[in-house]
């Protein structure tokens, strides 16, 4: 006869044979894209060139038909050519990358910029394209604060 003790031991010993497996498991790892590398670099070449003024730096991760794309803050829509040119540094800021999504030979980087001159935020969107077979940016859009 099965008492009432012993019916407990045995479900719970069935419940834990059940569920240990589930528990103990290792998760398969993530697959990472061979390509996360190549737009790391890029997105490294491009902050290099911005602070230090490298136009070395700056042909290694901007497509020379590539646009700045933002609302300024009168709130007017504004747009330009990248300027592959060696220029003055900026140092007034520091950048932490976001995250970075991948769909074959188009990225997109999100980043978020501390400013050294304002207590806001700044946020900038890259398009990443791969063209034969090297990464640049082709697109960078910001804005500021996060709303959502």
């Amino acid at each position: 006869m099965l008492t009432a003790p012993r019916a407990a031991l045995l479900l719970a010993s069935l419940l834990a044979s059940l569920l240990m497996p589930a528990l103990t498991t290792p998760t398969p790892p993530v697959a990472v894209s061979p390509d996360r590398d190549a737009i790391l670099q890029t997105i490294r070449n491009f902050y290099i060139g911005d602070h230090t003024g490298s136009v070395e730096h700056k042909r290694l991760s901007m497509h020379p038909q590539g646009e700045f794309r933002f609302v300024d803050r009168a709130g007017d829509y504004q747009e330009s050519k990248f300027q592959l040119v060696a220029t003055r540094g900026d140092t007034l800021y520091t950048e932490e990358l976001l995250s970075i999504e991948i769909y074959e030979t188009v990225a997109l980087a999100r980043l978020r910029l501390a400013s050294k001159r304002r207590p806001e935020a700044e946020y900038k969107l890259m398009t990443l394209h791969k063209a034969n077979g090297a990464w640049l940016i082709t697109g960078i859009s910001w804005g500021w604060g996060v709303t959502q």
